[in-house]
């Protein structure tokens, strides 16, 4: 303390700056806005505006058409109607549709989390030199375009495949298994399309995660495992949580996977949007279902992020 503060407390006064005056003074130099520092907030604007016309516009011309019903050879009629949702809404096929879509995308989380969080923590304890070259061929991978990974999964996949073969060697199968053309295909491509991303979005969550903390449960007596379930999930559970909720966006949205791995027989909700719009041209139905998938993922998204911040609440109090 300066000598007028050691003055004031000897005296049994208030010190200028525990005064209303000085708590006054205080405040408002705090809400004085420095005019060298950074507006931050400045810098979400070109992002904002780029998203809004290149998401926003097209979704809202979207919208649009679905509101109109298809007459054929890619005409749309002139009467807004809302045909389009209840035909989607009442028609098993497009609801088996919205389930299967779903459930792949949930599977592909559930599959990607359980391979991808130890995958992650052990590139965050390894030394720095095998965890970069592990990363960097993680993110060679990602590099190359989905299409020849995916027909590269194909071959391998296939009857007469890698996989097959090396089954079939060791006895642990009797004939093929059919691993392509089908969903168990599209939730492996669904599943080698998202976790390099996990991985590396993961990575750098545990990274920040003192190793003090495991060493001083560990002194404790705690074992390997309760440390991992009791340590490092709960202080990795946002960017646990973050990482899930891109995998699934990613998930409900692909098309390829579900293209080149099903073969055409599972029906999600993009192959429907495709073969609606670029082979049958219903552009009506296909806005519809665009649409569809669109607020559907938008919600989930939104109901995942409330009970995230009720809980994370409720952890704080």
């Amino acid at each position: 303390m300066n000598s007028a503060v050691q003055h004031a407390a000897a005296a049994g006064l208030p010190a200028s700056g525990s005064s209303p005056a000085g708590r006054a003074a205080g405040a408002g130099r705090r809400g004085r806005r420095d005019p060298r520092a950074v507006r931050w907030g400045w810098f979400l604007w070109p992002t904002v505006a780029v998203s809004f016309v290149l998401l926003v516009l097209p979704q809202l011309g979207f919208v649009w058409m679905s509101l109109h019903a298809d007459l054929g050879l890619g005409q749309t009629g002139d009467v807004v109607t809302l045909a389009n949702y209840r035909e989607i809404l009442s028609d098993p096929f497009y609801l088996r549709s919205i389930w299967i879509t779903l459930y792949l995308s949930v599977a592909t989380v559930v599959v990607v989390v359980l391979v991808g969080l130890p995958t992650a923590y052990a590139l965050a304890r390894m030394s720095p030199l095998p965890a970069s070259i592990l990363l960097g061929l993680i993110l060679t991978t990602s590099l190359i375009t989905v299409v020849i990974k995916l027909l590269g999964l194909n071959i391998i996949l296939g009857s007469s495949g890698m996989v097959n073969a090396a089954l079939l060697g060791l006895g642990i199968a009797s004939a093929p298994l059919q691993l392509v053309n089908n969903e168990a295909g599209v939730l492996i491509g669904l599943v080698q399309y998202t976790l390099p991303l996990f991985v590396m979005l993961l990575f750098s969550v545990i990274q920040t995660i003192p190793r003090s903390l495991e060493e001083a449960a560990e002194i404790h007596g705690a074992t390997r495992l309760s440390i991992f379930l009791r340590v490092i999930l709960p202080l990795a559970k946002a960017g646990i949580l973050a990482g899930s909720l891109i995998t699934l966006n990613m998930s409900m949205g692909a098309f390829t996977s579900a293209i080149l791995l099903g073969g055409g027989r599972v029906h999600t909700m993009p192959v429907l949007i495709q073969q609606k719009i670029v082979q049958s041209s219903e552009y009506g139905i296909g806005a519809a279902l665009s649409t569809v998938l669109l607020v559907f993922v938008f919600l989930l998204n939104l109901a995942v992020g409330a009970w995230a911040g009720r809980s994370g609440g409720r952890a704080r109090r």
